[in-house]
């Protein structure tokens, strides 16, 4: 017997191995505040180009539209474990004065991903191969001023908390001595308790809780908001002889993954390895299921109403002296053929009851119709987003097309001029 069972736990594992973890994060920062970069370094490798905030001379634009850019890549632990981690970056996010659309964009993808998964829940027939694409952590960096939060900052916390587990980041960390950055992950966790921000603050069961993991989770929340250090450049540490990824200065080098500099480390572990069930459970268990209630809630509240409704119904009906008419075609043994004023007023009660349960599922139905018809809104309006994008990718394509045919024509002609003078 425990070879079968010691067959069927390795069996279990090949398979778990074989299908691997879905992960998705989403890195949130204004433009300049490293997001690609530390795209890069939680990579180990380069996933996504930098971009730029900086407007071209032929922008007619004032302002920079915020994007959805997602990347793939896969990863795999000592174990064999292979993660798939989804990354979706927002290049263009903060760049505007209002940026009441960029959280819109944000929140609209967020809920879309949980309406698929409750248009999925829904069907007779679902799809096997049905991806999940919940967002499972939001990376929030946050610019290292010195001064806590900014409105900006607040606002985005406030509105999306609800939606998705947001880990607070102070981005570019080492452009702060040891004493500015203490004071300002202190200023930042006063602004977060002022403002009673909705966190991921690692909860746990007190109750369910090891006492090593209690310990873990609560050396985090103190630690929050983690600051990082990124790089995109790999060398040759000449102290230790070994390869860093890390950043060159004229008074020395940092390792990005120095825990006395960094807590890039503990964030990288905290997401791919100690955690990341934690944060999976807590987006399905919590977070969603939040959601699913207040998406339902017109529904909910219907058959509420008519549960209570029916109690109270039953409840003022008191138990009769004579023998009853159970409105089933037949009578009691002693029942007498003409129904007495007690058994009206039972089948009266019945009907409304009846009738109160058909308003009730008409309600239900008619929540159910509203819901459709606002995620087919929230769909074509999703749509449109991507088709603008498109066609302004498909404009940058032909820009840069064109200015590669100048320089072709400009080359053709110097060498041609090259050629003439040679021959002269």
């Amino acid at each position: 017997m425990s070879g079968i069972i010691e067959a069927s736990s390795a069996l279990r594992k090949r398979k778990h191995l074989k299908r691997g973890i879905n992960f998705t994060v989403m890195v949130v920062g204004q433009s300049g505040s490293g997001r690609s970069t530390f795209i890069n370094t939680l990579c180990g490798q380069q996933v996504v180009d930098t971009s730029t905030s900086i407007l071209l001379p032929t922008d007619n634009s004032t302002e920079i539209d915020l994007q959805l850019r997602e990347e793939t890549v896969e990863l795999e632990d000592d174990e064999g474990v292979k993660i798939q981690l989804n990354i979706i970056d927002t290049p263009g996010f903060g760049s505007s004065l209002d940026n009441t659309t960029s959280f819109e964009i944000i929140s609209d993808y967020i809920r879309h991903q949980y309406d698929e998964i409750l248009l999925e829940e829904s069907r007779v027939r679902r799809n096997p191969r049905f991806k999940d694409g919940r967002v499972h952590v939001c990376l929030y960096l946050i610019q290292p001023t010195g001064h806590g939060l900014k409105e900006m900052d607040v606002e985005f916390i406030k509105q999306l908390g609800t939606l998705v587990n947001i880990i607070p980041i102070i981005c570019k960390s080492d452009s702060l001595t040891m004493e500015e950055l203490k004071q300002n992950k202190k200023l930042i966790q006063e602004d977060i308790n002022r403002f009673n921000l909705p966190i991921y603050n690692f909860p746990f069961d007190e109750d369910e809780i090891s006492q090593e993991d209690y310990e873990t989770n609560m050396y985090l929340r103190s630690l929050i908001p983690l600051s990082i250090i990124g790089s995109n450049d790999v060398f040759e540490d000449t102290e230790t002889n070994t390869m860093i990824r890390g950043r060159k200065y004229l008074w020395g080098t940092i390792d990005v993954e120095d825990t006395n500099l960094s807590d890039f480390v503990i964030l990288r572990n905290t997401l791919l390895i100690s955690h990341l069930h934690d944060l999976k459970e807590y987006t399905h268990e919590i977070l969603y299921e939040h959601y699913r209630t207040e998406a339902l809630s017109g529904g909910k509240s219907v058959n509420n109403n008519n549960n209570n409704n029916n109690n109270n119904n039953s409840n003022s009906i008191k138990s009769p002296s004579k023998p009853v008419n159970l409105g089933l075609g037949v009578t009691s043994n002693n029942s007498t053929a003409n129904p007495t004023p007690t058994d009206a007023k039972f089948n009266i009660s019945s009907q409304s009851n009846k009738n109160e349960q058909t308003t009730g599922d008409h309600n239900t139905y008619l929540a159910r119709e509203e819901q459709i018809r606002l995620e087919e809104e929230r769909l074509k309006a999703f749509e449109e987003r991507v088709q603008q994008e498109l066609l302004l990718k498909r404009q940058e394509l032909l820009a840069r097309e064109q200015e590669l045919k100048e320089i072709e024509a400009r080359l053709e002609r110097e060498a041609q001029e090259g050629s003439i003078t040679d021959a002269e």
